[in-house]
């Protein structure tokens, strides 16, 4: 007889993930199978999001782009630890 399992397995799956990067904090918006799951706002940490990923979405495969402004660049290398695929854009001057 099959085993039903109610752990939560994004294995195989694609999670694409929207960082807008401010000083005191970032907005993320997360986005699976082409449907905007949940935005929200958090801290300024890689940490904490990458907590925040493993925890909902564990086991997926995460892509995430984020602008790049005077203080995004260094504080999403932090998050480049996740083995993540990382795009940015700079803003227009």
């Amino acid at each position: 007889m099959p085993v039903q399992s109610n752990k939560l397995n994004f294995k195989g799956q694609n999670i694409y993930i929207g960082i807008d990067v401010h000083l005191k904090s970032w907005n993320v918006c997360v986005y699976v199978g082409g449907l905007k799951i949940k935005p929200f706002s958090q801290t300024p940490s890689a940490a904490v999001l990458k907590s925040h990923l493993e925890t909902n979405y564990p086991g997926g495969t995460y892509y995430s782009a984020y602008e790049s402004g005077f203080c995004g660049f260094l504080a999403i290398m932090s998050y480049c630890d996740m083995e993540s695929t990382i795009s940015y854009s700079m803003p227009p001057t």
